[in-house]
């Protein structure tokens, strides 16, 4: 009987690392132990610096896509300035075939 009983407390002290069910614990039982109090903040800081890290690191990455987009305008800014030759192959490949695509689509279309 005693090892069922420990066996439902590590059962309790592993769903502390469950947000949800720590924020429950936290609120429902009452008799808590120190090491179920101590998995519970120990659950609700995790996910707090998880939310927290998430948050950060897509205004980071927002961020440095948007320093990316200014620096390229600007590279590309000076480069025909300067009367230089600049080609983005990707961009003209799929440009060159979107418009081939088209002009098949319009002479099949002037066949009929």
């Amino acid at each position: 009987m005693d090892e069922n009983k420990q066996t439902n407390e590590n059962l309790k002290y592993a769903l502390c690392y469950v947000p949800v069910v720590a924020i429950i614990l936290h609120f429902v039982e009452k008799n808590k132990t120190p090491i179920l109090e101590k998995h519970i903040r120990y659950g609700m800081v995790l996910f707090i610096a998880y939310v927290v890290l998430t948050i950060l690191i897509s205004w980071l990455f927002t961020w440095l896509l948007f320093f990316a987009y200014i620096w390229l305008s600007i590279f590309l800014w000076y480069k025909t300035y300067s009367w230089e030759f600049v080609e983005i192959k990707f961009i003209d490949d799929i440009f060159d075939k979107n418009k081939t695509n088209k002009s098949e689509k319009k002479d099949d279309l002037d066949q009929f």
